[in-house]
């Protein structure tokens, strides 16, 4: 049994665990298929000195596992030797992305624009963007909370390249959800590749709307209308097989019904109504040209509980649970008088951990102070747009004070 250590930042209040953990002398912290339940027992478990997994239980190890019974049975080596062919060190590629986690995100911005900006002409266009979904798993297991703080806070303070923000945000999100909404590997895979991809036959339209001060005219308005159909017919032209994949692109903007309990749905539907509810929540939030984006608290209500619906939305609900009402990167302003960015979630989804950045006089703080909302004076006193906070964040230094 080969242990490797897992970030604690990968644990979360209510999730199923797909792996088992266990502390630096290997006894079992909590069994594969529990859920962490309280604070208590959360807390509990990122007070140990090491998290370990069993490497054979993780997606890597799922990888290098397949990868090494392709390499054997090329080899035509006999299935004894199977552990010389299955390494637990990750195989360099010329995709991997180097630099600090800032820098890496930047470049998986830059990856996906350009395979969006040329997918037609690309070769190997699905491996390319499952190649991103790789790097997806590695950056959010390495850091979880400060790549969700980098997303967002990008996603709410720019309108500029809009489209490969709004879907590298609904991917590392769908990421997240199949922790919630227990999915197969490649349910999850399909789901991620579609929402990095689900507007591709309008990525030169979002980012001219985003700029753009009237209403979409005629003209843009088909466009939007028929982008699902065309997106999916773009995928399949460069070469894209999976199903799942290119159906969960063609109906992500249609009108779905289904069983009360979301686990009851078919599988596309299940999934194409998580990337559905993960779509308008994030649009919600960033702003355009044309008006500024809606404040955390009016998008998360827009997705628990939906117009018309007598209960609370299953997704919308999720990532209440798991983001909080404010989610990391949007900004608040506190009881004491200063305006500060939510950097986590809290130990209660209303009292996120904060770091306030201007004083009451709204001047910059040098050095963003971490706050904990649930002590009254810096308590949340109203929810603000990203757009009207005048602050440049020095986002290595934020992703610091979030690991601390």
């Amino acid at each position: 049994m080969e242990l490797i250590e897992l970030n604690s930042e990968e644990l979360s209040l209510g999730m199923a665990l797909k792996y088992t953990l266990r502390d630096e002398t290997g006894a079992v912290l909590l069994a594969k298929g529990n859920r962490i339940e309280t604070d208590r027992q959360l807390a509990s478990i990122k007070s140990r000195k090491k998290i370990l997994v069993e490497f054979d239980e993780t997606v890597a190890g799922t990888r290098a596992l397949m990868s090494g019974i392709s390499a054997l049975t090329r080899a035509g080596a006999p299935i004894k030797d199977i552990s010389k062919f299955v390494s637990s060190q990750p195989a360099l590629s010329e995709d991997k992305l180097v630099g600090t986690l800032v820098e890496r995100w930047g470049d998986m911005e830059s990856k996906l624009r350009g395979l969006l900006g040329s997918v037609d002409t690309t070769p190997d266009f699905d491996k390319k963007i499952r190649t991103l979904t790789r790097h997806i798993d590695t950056l959010m297991m390495e850091n979880s909370s400060s790549s969700i703080f980098l997303l967002f806070n990008r996603a709410v303070t720019h309108f500029e390249g809009y489209s490969v923000t709004h879907a590298l945000l609904c991917a590392t999100l769908a990421h997240t959800m199949s922790e919630v909404f227990v999915m197969t590997e490649d349910e999850r895979q399909s789901l991620v590749c579609a929402a990095l991809t689900m507007n591709v036959a309008m990525t030169r339209l979002q980012d001219v709307l985003a700029a753009q001060k009237d209403v979409p005219n005629v003209h843009q308005r088909k466009e939007i209308d028929d982008h699902p159909l065309n997106g999916m017919k773009i995928l399949m032209g460069a070469g894209v097989k999976d199903k799942i994949w290119l159906e969960i692109v063609a109906r992500h903007h249609e009108a779905l019904k289904g069983p009360d309990l979301l686990a009851d749905w078919p599988p596309v539907l299940r999934l194409t109504k998580i990337l559905q509810t993960l779509d308008r929540y994030t649009a919600a939030l960033s702003p355009r040209k044309s008006r500024e984006g809606r404040t955390a608290r009016d998008s998360t209500r827009s997705v628990v509980v939906q117009p018309g619906a007598n209960k609370q939305d299953e997704v919308g609900s999720a990532l209440f649970r798991n983001l909080g009402m404010c989610p990391p990167g949007t900004y608040v302003k506190l009881n004491n008088g200063e305006t500060a960015v939510v950097i986590r979630r809290g130990s209660k989804p209303m009292e996120p951990v904060v770091a306030s950045v201007l004083n009451r006089n709204d001047e910059p703080i040098a050095e963003p102070r971490a706050r904990d909302t649930a002590i009254p004076t810096h308590a949340i006193q109203s929810v603000l747009t990203a757009t009207a906070i005048k602050v440049n964040l020095r986002l290595e230094a934020m992703c610091r004070l979030i690991a601390a």
